[in-house]
């Protein structure tokens, strides 16, 4: 099964998990407003989240023209509201090229569980490899 997004890593930390990522095809690396779309589909709620963007203070700003592993990023976190016990649970997150001409990229993600952590960033990234299917088929 084509796998446009790899999760290669996962490293559970004190306060958060580290996702080394790969994203093998330079044509699939970067969202497109069809992408965002398929992804809203998953997780109404992302255009909220808070972002620190070069254009505007939501993730709203950038989900149309962002790296793919970003949107991983944040989908992770809706994954783990969605999944908390507590109405007032709030995750952080970082994204950055390790190496952008290899598609590698790293994604910080603070949590609550690390297990349960772990299993939304399972399903975030299976909900998005979905979604890239049916854009770049």
């Amino acid at each position: 099964m084509c796998r446009p997004v790899r999760i290669d890593r996962i490293t559970v930390r004190r306060d958060r998990i580290v996702c080394e990522v790969s994203v093998p095809d330079p044509g699939m690396r970067c969202t497109t407003p069809i992408l965002s779309r398929r992804a809203l589909d998953f997780y109404p709620t992302l255009p909220h989240h808070a972002c620190i963007n070069e254009k505007g203070r939501t993730f709203g700003a950038v989900i149309e023209d962002t790296s793919v592993p970003h949107l991983l990023e944040h989908m992770i976190i809706d994954e783990q509201v969605r999944r908390s016990s507590c109405d007032a649970a709030s995750f952080t997150g970082t994204t950055r090229w390790i190496d952008e001409d290899a598609g590698a990229a790293r994604i910080e993600v603070s949590f609550a569980d690390d297990l349960c952590a772990l299993a939304c960033a399972k399903e975030a990234q299976r909900r998005l490899n979905d979604a890239m299917r049916r854009c770049f088929q």
